[in-house]
């Protein structure tokens, strides 16, 4: 693509300037490729973070007269947004970062963010995922990130279990009749048919679980970020659909997940369980349900996001990796913008 030059080919916009046509080639560009076939590369999903933070900014691209590129963003909070200092739009809670473009798009982070006239210096990001490569997009630290493909069809996903972790499959059985003799009758629903109350105790068990590990700074301690889920777990777009799944012994939620579906892939977002039950192990059985159900929705992936534990790998079959890093516009912009992150991590307020 020719060189970007602000006003000509290169805009900066909030979400409600964005036209019509660059809308439709936000929502065209994001559905033609597998490999951004994720519900936080979506226009819907940046719509709702922009709902709560109206300083969202994208930055749209232009090539032959048609948006051919979307990256949102954000200022960072702190001293730091004065120095131009952006991060992904939705920040903590965006677990896919990068642009949405079309195919043949090749990107130089040093001189979009110098085409930015001084407006944006530095983007300070994580969870850029491998296929932003393609785009010309790369970090530095990089990050494992797991995933589930269920196979075809996806509902012999669990006899398939079977046959490779007999151990994994028969103990999760045998938790979920334990439960059920010794604390009552095990349901399931895939969409919870009490939306507000039961997002209210996955909010508070999460804040609790968060607590008892020492989170204290974690996502949903930020009444933005609390408001952001609520508005989500009301999307029912094909792109970005919120799902809340639970797993209930008679009328008592015993474990619940809040996660994102985009067509067939259900990002694993927000799992909790009741710690009484956790000899139970209820987390692993509420999974057993969804994978269960996931034909029937839909669902032939279930992205685990950043991150390598043994209950991730309990049922993972597929690895990628995120990068974290900074992008910086060359020059004294991009060195003061340096500096002042620098300053901010020392202060504690990065």
């Amino acid at each position: 693509m020719s060189a970007l030059k602000l006003g000509v080919n290169l805009f900066i916009r909030k979400m409600n300037e964005l036209s019509r046509s660059e809308s439709q080639a936000w929502d065209d560009l994001h559905a033609a490729a597998s490999d951004l076939n994720q519900a936080f590369l979506s226009r819907t999903y940046i719509g709702h973070v922009a709902s709560v933070n109206p300083d969202v900014r994208i930055l749209v691209g232009y090539d032959n007269g048609a948006p051919t590129f979307f990256m949102p963003l954000q200022p960072r909070h702190g001293f730091v947004s004065r120095f131009g200092v952006f991060e992904p739009a939705g920040d903590v809670m965006t677990d896919y970062f990068g642009v949405v473009a079309g195919r043949g798009t090749r990107l130089s982070p040093a001189h979009l963010l110098a085409a930015t006239r001084g407006q944006i210096n530095a983007i300070l990001f994580t969870h850029l995922d491998q296929a932003q490569a393609r785009f010309g997009l790369e970090g530095d630290e990089q990050r494992i990130g797991l995933r589930t493909r269920l196979g075809t069809p996806a509902d012999d996903y669990w006899a398939c279990l079977r046959r490779t972790d007999k151990k994994l499959v028969t103990d999760t059985e045998r938790r979920e009749k334990k439960l059920h003799n010794e604390v009552g009758s095990v349901s399931f629903e895939w969409r919870s048919t009490a939306l507000k109350a039961d997002l209210d105790w996955l909010i508070e068990a999460k804040k609790s679980q968060y607590s008892r590990t020492g989170k204290t700074h974690a996502a949903l301690f930020e009444t933005a970020n609390v408001e952001l889920l609520k508005r989500l777990s009301g999307a029912s777009e094909a792109e970005c659909g919120g799902v809340l799944s639970l797993l209930r012994c008679d009328d008592k939620i015993v474990a619940a997940h809040f996660g994102l579906q985009c067509r067939n892939v259900l990002h694993v977002w927000f799992p909790v369980y009741d710690r009484k039950f956790a000899n139970y192990s209820p987390g692993r059985i509420l999974l057993k349900h969804m994978f269960a159900a996931a034909a029937h929705e839909g669902i032939e992936v279930f992205d685990r996001g950043e991150g390598d534990s043994q209950a991730k790998r309990d049922f993972a079959n597929d690895e990628h990796y995120y990068s974290n890093g900074l992008w910086l516009t060359p020059g004294l912009r991009g060195r003061l913008a340096s500096l002042a992150i620098s300053v901010a991590w020392r202060m504690g307020n990065a």
